[in-house]
């Protein structure tokens, strides 16, 4: 299994609502990824975390570590542009210290719902992945039609 996160529009909704973070370690799209990535790694669970939709280097060397990212090519120029060293931040071992509160499915739902950020965004990607599948779906039946 994987989970691709989209640390920049997270970021962008937070923004959009006049909360800009003072610093990268308060990021709300890093520290999504962050989150779910320790969570995943101390559980044990094998799924690929892959951070997605950067909008900076910033957030990209954050998460650096991450099982996956996804990165456009123009910040791969910017980062191959940088000098230094990249030290890993996200490690299975380092995820070993991280808190984790066991949830149940009322408080994820209650959790959800009081999250307007979570809600649209949940919504929007349902929405947009039901859109695409119709197109694919319709692609594919004119191709076979002829």
């Amino acid at each position: 299994f994987l989970i691709s996160p989209f640390v920049g529009r997270i970021l962008d909704y937070y923004v959009a609502q006049g909360q800009t973070p003072a610093s990268i370690d308060e990021d709300p799209g890093v520290v999504f990824v962050r989150t779910v990535y320790n969570e995943f790694k101390q559980r044990g669970s094998s799924t690929v975390v892959m951070g997605a939709s950067f909008r900076s280097t910033a957030q990209i060397e954050a998460l650096a570590g991450c099982d996956r990212l996804t990165i456009s090519p123009d910040l791969l120029e910017k980062l191959d542009a940088e000098h230094g060293e990249l030290p890993r931040k996200l490690s299975p071992a380092k995820a070993d210290n991280a808190q984790i509160t066991p949830i149940d499915s009322d408080s994820f739902a209650s959790g959800l719902a009081a999250d307007p950020m979570a809600t649209e965004k949940l919504a929007s990607g349902i929405d947009t992945f039901a859109k695409d599948l119709h197109a694919l779906r319709k692609t594919i039946a004119d191709k076979l039609a002829g």
